[in-house]
This record gives structure tokens, sequence and C-alpha cells, in this order.
């Protein structure tokens, strides 16, 4: 900035000091690039007034490629990060980790950018392990319950309060006999916190139905041995997979993908939770935190009933 100012007849600068500078800069034969500088100027008059600094976004392929469909999970994702950067006069980079984006690479970005705080979105299974960055330099906050290394700052759904809600909704409601349907690697994803819940509350191993795949192999069978009055899913994909013979008890899902989703259950609310993560990160850079914290915040959000129509005796039953 000083020799961009010794540059700058009218800019603020000791005669003294431009005169060394332009001095060096012959020497080194330096002059300044008009189209650089005019291209510079245009792209800081487009900040906001408030603009503080850029932050980076991690993306794994598989979920940037969704972004662009404009709905759901990761599209709710991404406008979460942007509209929460905006709240804080900070803009958000997007850096996705293909083949050709190799933790080196992204580290050169991230200092030719100056960009020193990181946001890691979620991978898409649990066993993804966090990219080696140059981490003792940055400042850092992970979305969900992956990546458990380093111990980041760090927003997602409290998970066993997700399923506690749903429970005692259930409760309310005569309920007595629900079963569990969950994947194995949102199990790990989630720490166990939904079948910690689940059998917290007095619920039996047998009423939980886990595996690997969301597949109906050998579930109507279960389905016909358990006897459930309700079943309650990891999330709402296990409602196409149950045959239609075995419905009839009710279903709810631990994640609805919208607040008008037809499926009853808990909208975990992305949108929210990247936001939050943007609030954790601004504070990290606000008391200039480096590297994994001595003391990780975990931010934590429950979710919201959505009243779908696959329960029985709820509203949009009634008027259906």
């Amino acid at each position: 900035m000083t020799v961009s100012r010794a540059f700058k007849k009218n800019a603020r600068i000791s005669p003294e000091l431009r005169k060394k500078i332009l001095q060096v800069a012959r020497q080194m034969g330096y002059e300044p690039d008009k189209m650089v500088s005019e291209l510079m100027t245009r792209f800081a008059s487009q900040r906001p007034i408030n603009y503080k600094e850029t932050f980076a976004a991690i993306w794994w392929p598989e979920r940037w490629a969704e972004v662009a469909w404009e709905k759901g999970y990761h599209a709710d994702m991404h406008r979460g990060l942007v509209e929460g950067a905006k709240l804080h006069g900070r803009t958000i980079d997007h850096i996705v980790m293909t083949e050709e984006m190799t933790p080196c690479v992204v580290n050169r970005i991230l200092h030719a950018r100056n960009i020193q705080g990181v946001i890691l979105t979620p991978p898409i299974v649990a066993d993804d392990t966090t990219p080696e960055l140059d981490w003792d330099n940055l400042s850092a906050v992970v979305i969900g319950s992956s990546l458990p290394t380093p111990n980041f700052h760090r927003a997602q759904p409290s998970h066993y309060n997700v399923m506690v809600k749903t429970l005692e909704t259930l409760r309310s409601r005569q309920y007595k006999r629900p079963c569990l349907l969950i994947h194995s690697d949102i199990d790990r994803r989630t720490v166990r916190a939904y079948t910690a819940a689940f059998l917290a509350w007095g619920h039996p191993q047998k009423h939980i139905w886990q595996t690997d795949s969301h597949q109906s192999d050998g579930l109507s069978g279960w389905l016909k041995k358990v006897k459930p009055d309700v079943i309650i899913a990891d999330w709402e994909l296990w409602y196409d997979v149950i045959p239609d013979k075995d419905k009839a008890c009710g279903f709810v899902s631990l994640s609805v993908r919208s607040k008008n989703s037809p499926i009853t259950g808990i909208y975990q609310n992305i949108e929210s939770i990247a936001k939050c993560s943007v609030d954790l990160l601004a504070r990290s850079r606000l008391q200039h935190e480096l590297g994994e914290p001595s003391d990780p915040m975990l931010m934590l959000t429950t979710g919201t009933w959505v009243e779908g129509a696959t329960l029985r005796g709820s509203p949009k039953e009634k008027t259906g």
C-alpha cells in the first residue's frame, strides 16, 4: 500500500519516503501496470463499504455439483454461507477439492488471496479426512459432526436433541413402539447420537435397523417381526424405500428436506447452520485465533418440527 501511494501524486506520504521508493523502483525497472491498477480500483469499488476480509469455503466435488440445483441441502448451505458472510462484512471464495486442487495448491491460493479464515463443509462419507492445509496459520470452522480432527470450532445440528424432540412428540401422540432405521455411515457421522438417544429413552436395541445402504432387502420381514406403531428414519429417503404395505403405521424423518416437506419430521435448516459457522469464524478472526483452538466451541441447533402427512392424526392428513 505504501508503494502504491508513492506512485500517486495526491496520496498522503512523506516526500522523503516517496523519493526513496521511486529511486528503488527506477533501479529495479519497475513501473505500475495501468491496466492492473484500473482493474483493482474497479474491484475495490464493488466491495461493500463495510468489507473486512474474504473467507474460503472448502467443498467436496460431489456436494459442490449439487449447489447448481438451486434447491436442496447443498444450495441452502451455499446460501447460508454467502448471506452469513455479508452480515459480517465478509465475502466467501468457494474452493472445490478436486483431484487437481491438492492441499498444496489450495495453500498457495489461500496465501495469494490473503485468506486466513476457512470453513470446511461436510464430506460425503464419515471416513473422509480433513485436507492437510497449513492449519497452524489459519482460523477454521467445521460444518457438521464429521471431520473430528483437528478439533476446530464447529456448527452442527444437535442430533441427540433432534431425536429427543421426535420421541417427545411421538409420546405426546400416544405412540409407544417406535423403531429406528439408520444408515451405518450416518450413525458414525452423528457420533451415534441418534441411537444413543433412542436407547436412552428405554427403547430396545432390537428395534434399531442399521444397514450399510438404503435398501429394502429384508426390511419388510423385520418390520413384521418388530411390529412398530411408528417408524423413525435418519432421513426422508427411507419413505421411498419402505414397501407401501408397511407405511400404514406412521413415518417420521429426523431430517426432512424443507419446511414444506410432505414427510413429517425435523427440518434441520442447514442454511441457518451455515450462517452459524460464519459467526464462529468471524469471532475467531476477531480474537486472532490460528490453528486448533485450545477450547473449541460447539454451536448446536435443534431444528424445527414439520407437520407433514405421514403421521396419523397430523393436520395435513386430516385435510388431505
